[in-house]
């Protein structure tokens, strides 16, 4: 695959994955109240637990469950590319002079260096659209 239409592959997934966390936004209930619903009390009857500290802000505990899984895909994501550039590292060391197998790591650690941009750049887009989130239900502005 030409290198060109690998990264209009890549950058077209990543802004997918993304527009999974913006497309709720233009759909948010502004001003809904959980209170005086019996959502609490019915919650606590059936056994789920209820004040949990992401339930009392007004965002509640969506953003708060995403930004975790999206710190820990990253941290995997980005420690794999670390290693991938670490082994990149190692196969320019041990080539001996080869030109194919310096040319090989060279490609390694390229794509690996390329992946971890994207891993960065893909974490401060969500970490952007998650506190965009949290402050249309709370009312303030996202920085």
């Amino acid at each position: 695959m030409p290198r060109l239409q690998r990264f209009l592959l890549i950058l077209g997934m990543t802004l997918a994955s993304a527009s999974v966390f913006v497309a709720p936004l233009s759909v948010s209930a502004q001003g809904f109240d959980v209170k005086n619903t019996g959502v609490t009390e019915t919650a606590n009857k059936a056994g789920y637990q209820t004040n949990l500290p992401c339930a009392q802000t007004a965002a509640g505990c969506i953003p708060a469950f995403a930004g975790t899984v999206i710190n820990a895909l990253a941290g995997l994501f980005g420690a794999f590319f670390f290693v991938l550039i670490l082994y990149g590292g190692f196969q320019y060391m041990t080539a001996g002079g080869d030109s194919k197998k310096t040319e090989g790591a060279r490609t390694t650690i390229v794509n690996a260096i390329i992946g971890m941009l994207i891993v960065a750049s893909s974490y401060a887009i969500a970490s952007y659209v998650l506190s965009a989130m949290a402050g249309v239900t709370t009312g303030a502005t996202a920085v």
